[in-house]
């Protein structure tokens, strides 16, 4: 292009011939949306709407360490509304996605599940749990695959339908109800969360602002 503009401009200042392909150079390579980098892996700040979800922030993201050892995942949310009150992001009928992107070299996603079905018994009651005995067996079988670092696999709340289940971008079923997706997102920012530290990163919050709501 820069070329081209020699050719057919002989007698204009080169300032005057660059600018405008310079500008155009901005307004092409300049990023919309900033990303968060989490053990060499960038995340985006903000999913923009598409066809199945509207715009959705992101409200954190924190890395999941099992056994006490391995870290496994990083773990993020997406909301419509960030927020750092757990009972509010729960409680929104709005869209919602959790993040499951994978760390280690090679993990099961059965693995991933059968621990997500551990620590959510310790958060909801256990006629909650008999409610949702059906849809729990249904969503380990829908992670039952080998998963690889830099995969990912996440879990959308879609508001009036239920849980839908991704795994590397194929969909592998809806499970309807909010109760479930609600009990999901009790085992990151319940009142059992996995970890202290993995609920307050999820919910954005820094070491100063726990200690101010501990204080509370």
């Amino acid at each position: 292009m820069v070329k081209l503009l020699f050719r057919n401009t002989v007698k204009r200042p080169l300032t005057s011939i660059l600018q405008p392909a310079l500008l155009s150079a901005v307004i092409i390579f300049t990023p919309t949306t900033q990303a968060r980098t989490i053990e060499g892996f960038d995340f985006p700040e903000v999913l923009p709407q598409t066809a199945d979800h509207p715009e959705l922030k992101l409200n954190g993201a924190s890395v999941r360490t099992l056994y006490y050892l391995v870290d496994t995942y990083v773990g993020l949310l997406y909301v419509e509304t960030p927020s750092a009150d757990a009972s509010q992001i729960i409680e929104q009928e709005s869209y919602k996605r959790i993040v499951y992107h994978i760390l280690v070299n090679r993990v099961s996603g059965r693995r991933i599940a059968s621990a997500m079905y551990d620590a959510l018994q310790l958060n909801i009651s256990s006629s909650e749990a008999e409610q949702m005995d059906e849809r729990l067996d249904m969503l380990v079988t829908m992670f039952d695959s080998k998963l690889e670092r830099g995969d990912a696999g996440y879990v959308d709340y879609v508001p009036g339908v239920g849980s839908r289940v991704v795994i590397n971008d194929e969909v592998k079923g809806i499970l309807p109800g909010k109760d479930l997706y609600d009990a999901l997102l009790k085992i990151w920012i319940g009142e059992h969360p996995v970890s202290h530290q993995f609920k307050d990163e999820i919910l954005g919050l820094t070491e100063q602002q726990h200690a101010n709501i501990a204080a509370d």
